[in-house]
């Protein structure tokens, strides 16, 4: 048989909001509980979800059904404006909102959103952060390493000519040593002017020859220090990258819990009425509800 049972019917719409984690969650409830003849007639501690909305609330009953009598508290139009009041206090009360944060990101979850997909959405968050720092210090450290690149290059092409004169003034030098020996193995006993500047051009060629040769070092060395400066440059970018992409990972970082209280000014209570809910009675007056 179905038997309609009296109960109260509280809806309102409440929304989480929040602008520091910028949390804007509205959210309808519908919500049952009994009316006792006791001194406390209702109490909305102890109600649970309807299970439908108020443009779901049917205006006729099934036929040939059996309604209940009303309670006696429901029959006072006062008493309603307290169980409003006392529905408003209650979710003030108790409903918060639950969300997760990242401590690396400062991200928080969406509302309803698992921890799963809230740690999906970090990672595709993450790498997109970490692919625009590593752009960013790509472009900074682009124009550094170009212009050492750009020493290096003048450099070694300094070296290079510093190599051919050096080489130049070898041979020059050989030859200007040779001709003035070659005239000592020839006999000539007697010291005349032509080879005492023979001599002394050999000399200077010789000096000449060992200028150029520091000259080379020097060119060297400042290849080798400018590579060197670029090398230094190269780890330090490869490290700063490195360090950006061994931040904290959300699918292993541990993850904050933090709630979104309810204000009052966001409790809009949209009805409290009486209503009668259907329940199946059996041969032996047990009663069950029909949905």
């Amino acid at each position: 048989m179905l038997l309609y049972q009296p109960a109260l019917l509280g809806c309102a719409q409440i929304r989480f909001f929040e602008a520091k984690t910028q949390v804007d969650c509205p959210r309808d409830l519908s919500l049952l509980t009994a009316i006792d003849a006791g001194p406390v007639a209702v109490d909305w501690k102890n109600s649970s979800e309807a299970g439908f909305g108020v443009d779901e609330l049917e205006r006729e009953p099934v036929e040939g059904a059996l309604f209940a009598p009303a309670p006696a508290a429901a029959a006072k139009v006062k008493n309603y404006a307290t169980w409003n009041r006392e529905l408003v206090a209650w979710l003030y009360a108790t409903q918060t909102l639950e969300l997760l944060k990242s401590p690396s990101s400062g991200e928080t979850s969406r509302a309803g959103e698992s921890e799963r997909d809230f740690r999906v959405r970090l990672q595709q968050a993450g790498r997109e952060t970490r692919d625009g720092s590593v752009e960013k210090l790509r472009k900074t450290y682009a124009p550094k390493m170009a212009t050492l690149q750009e020493k290096i290059r003048r450099a070694e092409q300094m070296a290079e000519r510093e190599r051919e004169q050096a080489s130049q003034q070898k041979l020059q030098a050989a030859l200007s040593v040779g001709t003035t020996l070659l005239g000592a193995f020839l006999g000539r006993k007697v010291i005349s002017a032509g080879s005492l500047g023979r001599a002394s051009t050999a000399a200077r060629a010789g000096s000449r020859t060992w200028k150029e040769m520091q000259d080379v070092a020097r060119a060297g060395e400042t290849v080798e220090a400018l590579k060197q400066q670029l090398s230094d440059m190269e780890a330090e970018f490869t490290a700063e990258v490195q360090a950006l992409e061994s931040a904290a990972s959300p699918a292993t970082e541990v993850l904050d819990r933090v709630s979104v209280k309810l204000k009052k000014t966001n409790i809009a209570v949209r009805l409290i009425a009486l209503c009668w809910t259907p329940h199946w009675q059996d041969a032996q007056g047990n009663i069950q509800p029909a949905v």
